[in-house]
């Protein structure tokens, strides 16, 4: 099936708001993706004309919601790719749970997304971890980096900060990379692991879609 409505798409994904979900590893800075930031990321490619009929991966994709999103406005095909090999077989288990005519379509792959060489990725949409956790720190960039090696265009979501605008900055500059979009929004980290100190920590987050220069 193809969701070709914004507020459907959301309806469509309700099913991740209420499945169990494996403990998270906080080495992996893992949480989940929102569904309404999910539909905004993948509707976005949807009226950008990026997502009809193209191949996209989802680095670091823990349960693959944003891939399925993907599939649901028209992706032909979708690469999840995690380190965490249990995620994932979760993620498949709830595509073939509720979304089971797209599981033909999916393709879980267990690597490192920072170092994975892919062939024929039109789009990589992905929220990666923000690399708050110190051993972590630069990841998302390292992540950016990779997609933008495998793919024409990249869908991403990271912690807000000068720092990070600035990097943007000079990847536009040096690398020949368009800014296509830049969106600052309001996110929502629920309270998962040990550390946390509050139900729910508020912070800026970024949506951006780098493409290659011609």
């Amino acid at each position: 099936m193809e969701v070709a409505d914004k507020s459907r798409l959301e309806i469509a994904l309700t099913p991740y708001n209420s499945e169990p979900r494996p403990r998270g590893r906080r080495d992996l800075e893992q949480y989940p993706t929102p569904t309404w930031l999910v539909v905004q990321m993948t509707w976005l490619s949807y009226m950008k004309g990026d997502v009809a009929g193209a191949t996209i991966a989802d680095y670091g994709c823990g349960d693959g919601r944003i891939a399925v999103s993907a599939l649901l406005v028209g992706a032909a095909r979708a690469l999840c790719i995690d380190v965490d090999e249990t995620l994932l077989i979760h993620g498949v288990d709830l595509v073939k749970k509720h979304f089971g005519e797209l599981l033909t379509k999916l393709l879980p792959i267990v690597g490192d997304a920072t170092s994975i060489y892919l062939n024929n990725v039109d789009v990589v949409l992905m929220n990666p971890p923000f690399g708050v956790v110190r051993k972590n720190r630069g990841l998302d960039l390292r992540f950016l980096l990779s997609a933008l090696e495998n793919s024409k265009r990249v869908y991403s979501i990271h912690k807000h900060s000068e720092g990070f605008i600035k990097i943007l900055d000079e990847l536009s500059s040096t690398k020949g990379l368009k800014i296509e979009w830049l969106e600052v929004l309001s996110l929502e980290i629920p309270m998962l692991y040990l550390r946390h100190r509050r139900k729910v920590h508020r912070i800026r987050a970024v949506l951006v879609v780098l493409s290659k220069g011609d």
